[in-house]
């Protein structure tokens, strides 16, 4: 299978803005891969929240939201997977999630984050963390998500390597320095990897609209073994295409 981890850039809040790089990395990659897999919360931006239960509810999007059905059309058109970070509304629950859709539109997962790192102190009960990982089959290969810092806690890691799946979707947010990424810290996430199984994805969103050395910058690595077997640096947008 042929995937491609879209380093792509975002503007927070701006689900319209979103969703036209999503619909111009499907036009123009659709062709070169089976599955494009952007980072997390790509849809709204990672810092869209505010934490305020009223605001956010409208930041939010539903599963059959007229915008999650655009992007159903858009795979439909043009043949090919895309799998998505959002912040998902369930009736009057909030989830950081990723959403996983068919080249024929339909949803194949929805993975919602078991880690609370993504919210702030100060949320309510509305805001709420998954129940565990699972694993979904897509031509012939077994796939399985976690989201960022899921993968920083031993029970999780063990519960991802017992699911023995062929691929690992990692979609982050992380906001590290593209020199320390660069030079150091992508070793260690190479590292964290090999604990929860083979051929780990990892794909970073770039933020576009903060000018500050604290916002994600890319960057995009396929992991296996404790390796990095092929990489997008930190520091730019890009694709890269990796076949597992």
């Amino acid at each position: 299978m042929k995937i491609a981890l879209a380093a792509i850039g975002f503007l927070t809040n701006d689900l319209n803005y979103n969703f036209d790089k999503i619909k111009e990395t499907v036009k123009k990659h659709a062709i070169h891969a089976d599955l494009i897999l952007f980072g997390e919360s790509f849809l709204q931006g990672f810092d869209c929240l505010t934490w305020d239960y009223s605001i956010d509810i409208d930041i939010a999007v539903s599963q059959d939201s007229s915008i999650i059905d655009e992007i159903r059309f858009l795979c439909k058109k043009y043949k090919v997977a895309v799998s998505f970070g959002y912040i998902e509304k369930d009736e009057d629950k909030l989830y950081s999630s990723q959403l996983t859709i068919s080249k024929d539109g339909k949803t194949l997962d929805n993975f919602r984050r078991v880690s609370i790192g993504w919210k702030e102190p100060v949320a309510d009960f509305h805001y709420l963390e998954g129940e565990g990982f699972g694993q979904f089959s897509y031509l012939e290969k077994t796939i399985s998500v976690g989201l960022c810092g899921d993968f920083w806690y031993a029970e999780n890691c063990i519960q991802m390597e017992n699911l023995d799946s062929d691929i690992v979707f990692w979609p982050v947010y992380t906001d590290f320095d593209s020199k320390e990424w660069n030079e150091s810290l992508k070793y260690e996430y190479a590292q964290q990897a090999q604990k929860c199984g083979s051929n780990i994805l990892y794909v970073n969103s770039h933020c576009l609209d903060k000018n500050s050395d604290n916002i994600a910058r890319g960057g995009a690595c396929l992991f296996n073994e404790g390796k990095i077997v092929n990489e997008l640096p930190d520091g730019e947008e890009g694709i890269l295409i990796v076949e597992v």
